[in-house]
């Protein structure tokens, strides 16, 4: 499948939500609101995904659900994950913006060890005029239960569609040896990923920026990291240049 219209936005957790370690469930309301203001005037053939923060991570380390199977732990895991993505569908509708919450517990699965994505289905909201909003979540399949960050469903998504562009939007820039770069390699990029720290104070159960920088050296398009500033995410959808490209 390929679209070279198509635009993937992932909205780091951190930026809509307090992921202090422990905190739970606390939206950024004020954020949201903007974001969606944001989106609002650009929506045209965007998917957009969001990290869950508070919303998934403390849950995930509560109920140890990386290394076991906990009924009430899933269950509570992905309510709080719908919690917030039907926020944002909602603050997205307010606007005008057609945003359909396409969740992974009930669309994804686990085949031989490995995820699958409804690509067909997203593409056909695409097509017609929607915005499917995904997000980090749990997956079943194959008797197990795995986390999904919403990283890797960008990775998966703008591989499998043919994104002609993807757009991490965070909490700080991406800083390598505390200067923000205005454009890397792919080759720059895995020499440096070792100099890359964990999560720090924050709760997270996906790998912080590591994860994020690893999947993005697996996305075979251009991709733009850059701090949610006010006006950043329009400035990325109208096209133009902002944060770190990565080629």
């Amino acid at each position: 499948m390929s679209n070279r219209s198509l635009r993937i936005l992932k909205i780091g957790g951190a930026v809509i939500t307090d992921k202090t370690k422990g905190v739970t469930n606390r939206a950024k309301m004020e954020e949201i609101r903007r974001i969606a203001e944001e989106i609002s005037r650009i929506p045209d053939r965007l998917i957009l995904v969001h990290g869950v923060g508070s919303f998934g991570h403390p849950h995930v380390e509560k109920y140890d659900l990386l290394h076991r199977v906990h009924p009430l732990g899933l269950a509570e895991t992905h309510a709080s994950c719908r919690e917030l993505n039907l926020m944002i569908c909602r603050e997205l509708m307010a606007r005008g913006v057609p945003a359909i919450s396409v969740s992974p517990f009930n669309a994804f699965s686990i085949e031989n060890d490995r995820f699958t994505v409804p690509l067909e289905l997203i593409q056909q909201l695409v097509d017609n005029g929607m915005v499917p909003v995904l997000h980090g979540d749990m997956v079943a399949g194959d008797g197990q239960y795995r986390v999904i960050s919403g990283d890797k469903i960008v990775e998966m998504l703008a591989n499998g569609l043919g994104a002609d562009r993807v757009g991490f939007a965070t909490d700080t820039p991406l800083l390598i040896e505390d200067k923000v770069m205005d454009e890397l390699s792919r080759e720059e990029l895995q020499k440096i990923l070792d100099k890359i720290g964990d999560a720090g104070n924050k709760s997270d159960v996906t790998g912080g920026m590591r994860g994020k920088l690893e999947a993005i050296l697996r996305i075979g398009c251009e991709v733009a990291v850059f701090q949610a500033n006010p006006g950043a995410i329009e400035k990325f959808l109208r096209g133009e240049r902002v944060g770190t490209i990565i080629r």
